[in-house]
């Protein structure tokens, strides 16, 4: 029995990104069951308080599609039955966006007000419960515009069940420590592969590829950390990865001159767990095996590149390290091809990424292996909490005062507050103080746009009072809905509220005093987001008042 069914059918780093919120159920005295896809159903003993779990067949589900979608659909239907018998959840938290699941959500709730996250309407339209995941689908498009860890995110989708809201308390994200059996797996193979001058002082893991080949630093430089590593401190480099980046594991290989483990394509979830237990440290790309890491209190140093950047995705542990190159176009836009030859991935070289390694195992602080070809060539961030226990970065690099940084900082602070105002949970933001003074640059892009779109917001209102009584303010409030979400469109730093915006109006176009609340809560705080940009702190508090 479940009383709380989380719906997660994503990718194998987001499931382990679901324990914080788990965790936070628990807490609050709900039984959590768990759908997830069958091949990462390996990782469930791995979660804390998961009182039972439902693979989800998604191989033999494509199938059956091929052969004849009819089947496809009664085996769903009699998937979502058994589940529902056994479980009798009576909420339904769905993490996952695509339509299936949204779909699968439906079936599984016992009424419709049970289904919480991506959900999907009788109509056949997707909606989204949670403001907090209304924000997160505008600003996945926009890579300059996620302030906030995905773990949070998550959290905050299932934050109305929780007793006292999300607590501020370190842990959320702790897995389970691996099986007897697979720490014994973990210990052949490292005594199999164990370099001829005996026993190292210790392990460092080595997660070669990621989700896409411009994401990976390069093999070449992996090869050359590794060298250094174990020259200098003693640590064996232990290669990870899957059976598919057997090919880079051949490449180091190739590279290296020092021994070295690999255990590329050796490995199932519970023994790649148990390995990473026994390295002091993972070198990573932005990947699922970086957030395993993570949850089993593993420091971590992670490459950001390409389209990934540590705000939102990086290791949700404090004490890890995130290093992005310092370009301007970094982070880059989703579907966009790179006119720069891909300069990112060659961009952080490895005697200064060895050194930055060595400085923390001498003392344990990653700003001892500091130096200044680092700090020219990598923004190079410390992962944190602050004071409301969400995940945050600190620069260790002098990048906090840098445009992209400030802009992110202002995000983080504006969103917090009407997030919170919108989902009914307490401000905890309020108590936070004001970042840094956004750049002049920024200001003056952002300000006069933010005014413009407050004044509509507010005639929106005004014409909301008078729909059903003609038939042209009808046409005019649709009209000023689309203008909002044109203007914001345009500028680049708000393109994600213009995203939130449609989000809020479609999903609520049929409830309209709803709309007209959120419309005036959001022009309220515009306006107090464009006074607290220009300075102006007393007329920016009392425009909440």
């Amino acid at each position: 029995m479940a009383d709380v069914l989380l719906l997660n059918l994503t990718r194998f780093g987001d499931l382990l990104q679901s324990q914080a919120l788990i965790h936070d159920l628990h807490d609050s005295g709900h039984r959590v069951g768990l759908v997830c896809l069958d091949n990462f159903s390996p990782a469930v003993p791995l979660l804390r308080h998961v009182d039972r779990a439902w693979p989800l067949p998604g191989g033999r589900v494509m199938a059956l599609i091929e052969q004849d979608w009819r089947q496809a659909a009664a085996f769903m239907l009699n998937l979502a039955h058994s589940i529902r018998h056994e479980g009798s959840p009576t909420h339904i938290i769905n993490l996952t966006a695509t339509l299936p699941a949204r779909l699968l959500g439906r079936l599984l709730a016992p009424t419709p007000d049970a289904l919480m996250g991506f959900g999907l309407d009788a109509e056949g339209f997707g909606y989204n419960e949670s403001v907090w995941l209304s924000f997160l689908s505008g600003a996945i498009r926009q890579r300059q515009s996620t302030p906030f860890n995905l773990v949070d995110m998550f959290r905050m989708a299932g934050s109305s069940l929780l007793a006292s809201g999300v607590a501020a308390r370190p842990g959320r994200n702790s897995l389970q420590q691996p099986h007897a059996a697979a720490c014994a797996r973990a210990q052949e193979i490292l005594a199999a592969a164990m370099p001829d001058s005996g026993r190292p002082h210790g392990f460092v893991a080595l997660q070669l590829g990621a989700s896409e080949a411009r994401r990976q630093w390069p093999v070449s430089s992996f090869a050359a950390l590794g060298d250094t590593l174990y020259q200098a401190a003693g640590l064996c480099p232990v290669l990870l990865g899957t059976s598919s980046e057997r090919a880079l594991a051949e490449a180091y290989a190739a590279a290296a001159q020092g021994p070295f483990v690999n255990a590329v394509g050796s490995t199932d979830i519970p023994t790649l767990a148990a390995l990473l237990t026994e390295c002091r440290l993972l070198v990573t790309n932005d990947t699922g095996t970086m957030h395993l890491a993570a949850g089993l209190g593993v420091p971590c140093l992670a490459f950001f590149l390409a389209t990934a950047q540590p705000w939102d995705t990086g290791p949700y542990l404090p004490g890890c390290c995130c290093l992005e190159p310092a370009l301007s176009c970094h982070p880059c836009a989703y579907r966009r091809a790179c006119t720069d030859d891909h300069v990112c991935l060659e961009y952080l070289t490895p005697g200064p990424v060895a050194e930055l390694i060595l400085g923390w195992l001498r003392s344990g602080h990653w700003e001892d292996g500091l130096n200044p070809e680092l700090c020219t060539r990598a923004r190079v961030w410390k992962t944190e909490s602050d004071v409301r226990g969400f995940a945050a970065v600190r620069s260790l690099s002098g990048h906090d005062t840098e445009e992209r940084t400030l802009w992110l900082a202002w995000q983080r602070f504006f969103w917090c507050r009407i997030l919170d105002e919108m989902s009914g949970a307490s401000p905890g933001s309020m108590q936070q103080n004001m970042p840094l003074p956004c750049p002049q640059s920024v200001r003056t892009q952002v300000v006069p746009v933010l005014y413009q779109t407050v004044r509509l917001l507010d005639l929106l209102t005004e014409q909301g009072r008078l729909l059903g009584k003609s038939a042209q303010a009808g046409q005019l409030f649709l009209r000023n809905c689309e203008r909002v979400q044109d203007i914001l469109g345009v500028c680049q730093p708000l393109a994600s509220l213009g995203f939130f915006w449609r989000e809020l109006r479609q999903e609520r176009g049929g409830r309209m005093d709803e709309l007209l609340q959120f419309t005036a809560q959001l022009s309220a705080h515009l306006r107090f987001w464009a006074a607290a940009l220009e300075g102006d702190t007393k007329r920016a508090e009392s425009e909440l008042l």
